[in-house]
């Protein structure tokens, strides 16, 4: 029996976590390709944009999530009617932030810019500017990709989903090439390449309704109304995972541009977009357990939701303890993919920045874990809570504080006593909240 359990946690999670992966590749290659092309100051506009395509990203992630979650549920429980109208729901909302933000795309993308942190009248800004419009006209996509996603793996096909994602990825690098080098566009360019190679993910996940297995149905349109409070709120613990990451990446762009301008902004770029790409393979392993943890918990197993959770933790001390690894001894190298003028103030801010800031990798796995797995067990207040604590509460205030105590390296260390505090409260909660509750009952059972 465990070594089934054991299979299917590896098909479920190797394929999400290289999906995650791949669909990340949006954002690292934009940010490579943007170095490469326009130099620090493309690099610092582009930081200051990201946050954006990070909410777009989140509000898919969150709705997708949330809906899936909920028709998991019921789709373990047979009624699969009710899980039909769950999926009309998730389309539904999905529409409604779409054209929220296709409005702003259209009328306000540069109150956006400067909302974000970047100057009127520099040049960062007019390609801030350019970036925002192009990514936020295109929101449907990114946000039809989320759920889609989202649905298919919970609907037991996750090589699809992962085959969309890896689409998309393979696709930006071409499209990046095409647009920024053949034919130079700018950050115009490098924002509507990420945005055509959407295109090619959704047509490609599209075709999973025309499969005869497939159970996912667009069903009553009655009583889906209703239904959006409880999709956010089952999905809001995942949005503000990303959402969190976005404001804090918002706030440092500002603290670092007050210290040194921006070469220190544009130096942040690199760690954030590195950061980004770590955070995806744990998000990939929460994300990829979900649906096991979901379907153990409908059906009050235990000792299975139990194994499929440890197996969890043990893939995230693995990816952290590589990926740091990785940063630390090849941090030189690492920047100088994006250091396209030799630039040795960038050099030493970027290098140093990540051998600090990456300690964080190490309790950021966990966390995220620790959230997905209550939004999973329908407890989305307590994984709320984690998010908070993480992407607000602790590191905010850190940030700020420690950069007119410590400067620089104060802003670097922020993130890392964030998550370190976080992971304090986190593991407690599980403590208390789940497992003297069901695991040493799980335990006890199998004894």
């Amino acid at each position: 029996m465990d070594n089934a359990h054991l299979k299917t946690f590896i098909r479920y999670v190797s394929l999400n976590v290289a999906g995650m992966l791949a669909l990340s590749m949006y954002v690292l290659i934009d940010t490579i390709f943007v170095a490469q092309a326009l130099g620090n100051v493309g690099l610092a506009a582009l930081n200051f944009a990201i946050p954006i395509y990070g909410i777009v990203h989140a509000s898919g992630l969150m709705i997708g999530i949330g809906g899936a979650i909920r028709y998991n549920v019921l789709k373990s429980r047979g009624e699969q009617a009710r899980a039909n109208t769950v999926f009309t729901a998730t389309v539904l909302l999905a529409g409604l932030f779409a054209a929220l933000y296709i409005t702003a795309g259209i009328f306000f993308h540069e109150n956006v810019a400067a909302l974000l942190g970047a100057r009127r009248g520099t040049v960062p800004f007019s390609m801030t500017a350019d970036y925002l419009r192009v990514i936020l006209l295109f929101s449907p996509l990114y946000l039809a990709n989320n759920v889609l996603v989202a649905f298919i793996r919970n609907d037991g096909v996750p090589s699809i989903a992962m085959k969309g994602m890896l689409t998309s990825s393979v696709s930006n690098i071409a499209f990046d090439y095409l647009l920024l080098f053949v034919i130079p566009l700018g950050m115009f360019g490098a924002a509507l390449a990420t945005s055509f190679s959407a295109v090619l993910a959704l047509l490609y996940l599209s075709t999973f309704f025309i499969r005869r297995k497939n159970t996912v149905r667009i069903g009553s349109p009655a009583g889906a109304f209703a239904l959006w409070p409880l999709i956010l709120a089952l999905g809001l613990p995942t949005f503000l995972v990303d959402f969190s990451y976005s404001a804090v990446m918002s706030l440092f762009n500002r603290l670092l541009d007050s210290l040194q301008g921006t070469v220190a902004v544009a130096a942040f770029g690199i760690i954030a977009n590195l950061s980004l790409f770590s955070i995806a393979a744990f998000i990939g392993v929460a994300q990829g357990v979900q649906p096991l943890l979901t379907r153990a918990y409908s059906k009050y197993d235990f000792h299975t939701l139990r194994k499929h959770f440890m197996y969890a933790m043990v893939v995230l001390v693995g990816l952290s303890t590589f990926g740091y690894a990785i940063f630390f001894f090849f941090s030189d190298a690492i920047v100088s993919l994006f250091n396209r003028d030799d630039d040795a103030a960038l050099q030493t801010l970027a290098v140093t920045g990540m051998r600090i800031y990456f300690i964080g990798l190490f309790f950021a796995a966990f966390n995220i874990l620790y959230s997905a797995f209550f939004a999973a067990i329908e407890r989305p207040r307590i994984g709320l809570v984690i998010v908070l604590l993480r992407g607000f509460l602790f590191i905010i205030p850190l940030a700020v504080l420690f950069r007119y105590w410590f400067g620089i390296e104060g802003v670097w260390s922020s993130f890392v006593l964030a998550e370190l505090l976080t992971f304090v409260v986190a593991y407690g909660l599980f403590i208390v909240k789940f497992r003297r509750r069901y695991v040493l009952r799980a335990e006890h059972t199998t004894s």
